[in-house]
């Protein structure tokens, strides 16, 4: 009899909790992880779901300039803002009203800006930008296992949070967390300090031009490349080395490549920041953001012990219209000396059709493989060519 009353209190129990326990969590958000965060979008009335990023580094939400006119999202108001190039005058279109599942941000102001070239860069297109003005309101979970971002009240509310290690975060005018990395040369020189938490830049990690000027670092990693990044309206070059190891919190990883900006202008030449921490570091960790008290929390997943990628091919793509075309092209590469240059297209690959940019890079990525490119350049002629992709540094 006494089992009995226990197990109906039970129930009971469940019953009362289990409501409750829904409740907790405001929002479970699908993502696609595809080098950047994707998620859907809903803005004002338009019915379709729109391709937004999910960028910890967004301190503001953004729409494509093109995508605007055909919803009908007009700018009202004009403001300088900082970006990674420097202070540029933005439109802005006030009190607008944006859908992410189930949560409704009625009224927030949108940046409009001209996102095509970005879009080329990714495996899929980019029709805005999403990130503070979700994350200043709730307690942020990126699962990377599980590819959604659950969004809650409070941070008791999340499940597991104590098998996490808290780490703090600094928050400033920016909206966008910085935390603690420490890095080692091969010459065994250590260095540390703060870096932007950015799930919307497509690297490991980079450091800002005061510093590597400061810290003479270019000629202490030895071996670098050169290569070109887009930020949101500008393209700029940068160098991209490699590091013994790199601590983030309790965690070490071994070697991997890191970027060195030479920005003159814009965050990537600020000295409050030592440079900006990447996806391809955040994303092997499940992590829980929680602004309200400044702390991150971080959890390896299953992508932790992967090795790193490092460039091999000497060769950037984007997605035009209806064509993939080379967009930077390392000197020192093999392609470049076999004659591939920037503005060419590329048609084949091992003498399949080149489609699909995503597959593209994939083969471009085969460390030690032959690959066979058939290349237009800029002036109709057509040429094959065998290049066999290898470690630039």
């Amino acid at each position: 009899m006494k089992n009995r009353i226990i197990y109906s209190l039970l129930i009971v129990s469940f019953i009362i909790n289990f409501p409750f326990a829904l409740l907790a969590q405001q929002a479970q958000i699908p993502f696609v992880h595809d080098g950047l965060m994707y998620v859907k979008v809903k803005v004002n009335e338009y019915p379709e779901e729109l391709n937004f990023v999910f960028d910890t580094g967004a301190s503001t939400t953004v729409i494509d300039t093109k995508i605007a006119e055909k919803i009908g999202v007009k700018s009202n108001y004009q403001q300088p803002t900082e970006g990674a190039a420097g202070t540029e005058m933005y439109d802005i279109a006030l009190f607008q009203k944006v859908q992410v599942e189930n949560i409704t941000l009625s009224e927030t102001h949108i940046v409009l800006i001209d996102l095509e070239r970005l879009s080329k860069k990714g495996n899929l297109p980019i029709d805005g930008i999403i990130g503070a003005d979700i994350m200043k309101r709730f307690i942020t979970q990126l699962d990377f296992d599980k590819k959604v971002i659950e969004l809650y009240n409070d941070i008791n509310e999340v499940a597991g949070v104590e098998k996490y290690t808290e780490t703090p975060i600094v928050m400033d005018y920016s909206s966008i967390p910085q935390v603690q990395l420490e890095f080692t040369l091969n010459t065994k020189e250590k260095f540390s300090g703060n870096f932007l938490f950015d799930s919307g830049a497509n690297f490991t990690f980079l450091l800002n031009t005061p510093f590597v000027n400061k810290q003479k670092i270019a000629s202490k990693i030895g071996t670098t490349i050169e290569n070109r990044a887009e930020s949101l309206t500008t393209s700029s070059s940068f160098k991209i080395g490699k590091v013994a190891n790199v601590r983030f919190g309790n965690y070490q990883f071994g070697e991997m490549p890191m970027n060195l900006s030479n920005s003159e202008a814009g965050v990537m030449a600020s000295e409050e920041y030592t440079g900006i921490l990447g996806i391809k570091i955040i994303s092997r960790f499940n992590t829980i953001l929680d602004y309200k008290n400044q702390k991150i929390y971080m959890q390896p997943n299953t992508t932790f012990g992967e090795l790193f990628e490092f460039p091999t091919s000497g060769i950037a793509l984007e997605k035009n219209a209806e064509t993939i075309n080379i967009s930077n092209v390392v000197e020192t590469s093999e392609a470049y000396q076999k004659g591939v240059r920037v503005g060419d297209e590329l048609l084949q690959i091992n003498q399949v059709e080149a489609r699909n940019i995503k597959e593209c890079r994939k083969l471009l990525k085969q460390e030690d493989k032959a690959v066979e490119l058939t290349i237009k350049d800029q002036q109709g002629n057509i040429k094959r060519i065998t290049i066999i992709l290898k470690r630039l540094i």
